[in-house]
């Protein structure tokens, strides 16, 4: 609680303050001492009297249990102006706060020096409080009646003190009843309006944003009213206009703090200006020291800036010199977004040893957060730390919240680890175990595209020989794209290209000629210019230019007649076939393939046994 006032400036000594020292009064009167004391400094040449400056110097030391300091600032302005009657209040509240009765004739000498004055017998009612709020309740009372009696200057003053004594006692409700009370009887009074403001803006925030957004009209050059307003429209999650507030405080006054800048860069990053919240972390940054408590805020959110600009060296830079502030377990606490942010940042950064290192970090902060527990899986990985890639992935799928990608993932962590493995024992058992995983994605989602050409491609890098597994996969890959509408199979051109190739390759190895070139012609009607089906055809005939025009004819031959009748595939261009000799004619194609094929077949045969 404070227990004295800015508005506590007797009549007969009221000095004018420029506004900078104004401020360090107005942060004094809403208890924030800290602060006040720091404008005080910047502000005191400014001040026109000295005895009030060594009043509210006094008056921090008093609230700061700094008794001894209290009394000689005390003193001093004493000296600097005996008829200041502050002071003599100030020494007396410490008098009576260390049980020296003696403390009441303090009070005495200052109404000597000012008679039945409201502010003063306010300003003795906190006095008595601080030293005993019981013991002295019945002169606490008739200070305030007092006051209240002598002037209606007093009447402000008297409430706001009894608001803050309820506010000590923490009996909130009367605490707001008295704010009201003194906001009521002059609304032009900063500390009446931002202390019902406060306290109001527990129970019904807008109306305390109203009077905010008055009292700023009536005192546009108040630091404290312009902090106060930005302040509550950033605990109301009004980023946008919390942000323009905190910008229009800090650019036109001098009396704002390190804090301040560092809410302002936050708040921009909150309302994706991240060039400029950049800025104002970087500006930060230089002109403090890493002893500095905002050191880190203001590296955090430059790194952020730099991550949502994709910046990611610039980010893991950045994030290096802040993790490098943490020299022990309670020196620096890093949040968990931190770590997330920064193992990102590392990871983009292609640096995914250090990346799983701080992912590790996090998800020890927040075990149950399954995003990061797949981050985390990834990044193992890469790093071919496969022990604990798969530690995560099974942490993954055990979830009840798991998904058919997370199987895939799992997959892919022991598809990763059998590549990598030369024990061929080990080795394939990775591979079992991939396929397994994928087999339980494919339950989830069985006609996947995606998942049945992983379980397919898994099943293609395992095969040394060819057994069937893949070939069977393969097919099954193909049947589900071909059975989509036409409209919908161009996306899987490639797959589908793929799924044949593998096909045509795997009954070309088991001398299945015929199956082959049904592949490599099924092939061909889904990707005409592929290079690799051209290098294919190369392969079967051994380069030889008259076996090498004969595929390709009949290839595109039997192409043409597929596209141009409904006879393999449904397109809305094609015809549908009314002469069975026009069948006749495509199974005689066909054969004619096949007689190729084994003409082929023969020579190669003959030139072998020569």
């Amino acid at each position: 609680m404070k227990f004295f006032f800015a508005s506590l400036l007797l009549g007969a000594s009221v000095s004018v303050f420029a506004q900078g020292f104004n401020d360090g009064i107005d942060f004094y009167s809403i208890g924030d001492y800290e602060n006040a004391k720091t404008i005080l400094d910047r502000n005191i040449n400014s001040a026109a009297n000295k005895a009030e400056a060594f009043y509210y110097y006094g008056m921090i030391d008093f609230k700061n249990g700094n008794f001894d300091a209290a009394s000689e600032n005390f003193k001093k302005g004493m000296a600097a102006d005996a008829n200041y009657a502050n002071n003599y209040v100030g020494m007396g509240a410490v008098m009576l706060k260390q049980g020296d009765k003696l403390g009441e004739d303090m009070f005495k000498q200052a109404r000597k020096l000012v008679k039945k004055d409201a502010k003063l017998e306010v300003a003795i009612a906190e006095a008595y409080f601080a030293a005993d709020p019981t013991a002295y309740d019945k002169k606490i009372q008739k200070c305030i009646a007092d006051a209240r009696k002598w002037t209606k200057d007093g009447i402000v003053e008297t409430y706001i003190c009894e608001g803050d004594m309820s506010m000590a006692r923490e009996d909130v409700g009367d605490a707001m009843g008295k704010y009201e009370m003194a906001f009521t009887k002059d609304e032009s009074n900063i500390e009446a309006t931002v202390k019902y403001a406060d306290t109001y803006f527990q129970v019904n925030k807008q109306l305390a944003l109203q009077k905010l957004h008055e009292i700023i009209v009536a005192h546009p050059n108040s630091a404290l009213v312009q902090r106060q307003l930005a302040e509550k429209l950033y605990e109301n999650g009004d980023f946008a206009e919390a942000a323009e507030r905190y910008g229009k405080y800090i650019t036109s006054t001098n009396n704002h703090f390190d804090k301040d800048e560092a809410r302002y860069a936050q708040l921009l990053y909150f309302a994706d200006k991240f060039d400029e919240c950049y800025n104002v972390a970087s500006a930060l940054k230089a002109k403090i020291t890493p002893a500095s408590n905002y050191y880190v805020p203001a590296c955090r959110m430059m790194m952020y800036s730099l991550e949502n600009k994709g910046q990611w060296e610039e980010a893991a830079a950045i994030g290096k010199e802040m993790f490098a502030q943490k020299k022990g377990a309670d020196d620096i606490n890093f949040n968990y977004k931190d770590l997330v942010m920064y193992a990102k940042a590392l990871e983009e950064a292609k640096m995914p040893e250090e990346a799983m290192k701080y992912y590790d970090e996090a998800i020890q902060a927040n075990p149950d957060n399954l995003d990061l527990a797949r981050n985390l899986a990834s990044q193992a990985s890469k790093a071919k730390v496969f022990d604990k890639a798969i530690y995560y992935g099974k942490k993954v799928v055990a979830s009840d919240k798991c998904v058919p990608g997370d199987y895939a993932t799992l997959a892919n962590i022991y598809q990763d680890m059998a590549i990598a493995d030369s024990i061929p024992e080990t080795k394939a058992a990775s591979f079992v175990e991939a396929v397994n995983y994928i087999n339980k994605a494919i339950e989830l989602k069985p006609n996947d595209i995606v998942l049945l050409y992983y379980k397919a491609h898994i099943q293609a890098a395992s095969e040394k020989k060819n057994n069937g597994a893949a070939l069977e996969s393969m097919e099954a890959l193909a049947n589900v794209i071909k059975a989509l509408p036409a409209d919908q199979q161009p996306p899987y051109k490639g797959t589908l290209g793929y799924a044949y190739q593998y096909i045509g390759l795997y009954y070309n190895g088991v001398k299945n000629k015929a199956k082959a070139l049904e592949a490599f012609k099924s092939w061909l009607e889904v990707d005409p210019d592929n290079v690799n089906l051209q290098k294919v055809v190369e392969t079967m005939s051994h380069k030889e230019p008259h076996f090498q025009k004969l595929y390709e004819d009949e290839f595109k031959v039997l192409t043409e007649i597929g596209n141009g009748f409904r006879i393999r595939h449904h397109e809305t261009t094609q015809t549908d076939i009314t002469d069975d000799r026009q069948y006749d004619y495509f199974y005689q194609r066909c054969h004619a393939l096949i007689s190729t094929a084994i003409l082929y077949l023969e020579e190669s045969v003959k030139s072998e046994a020569e």
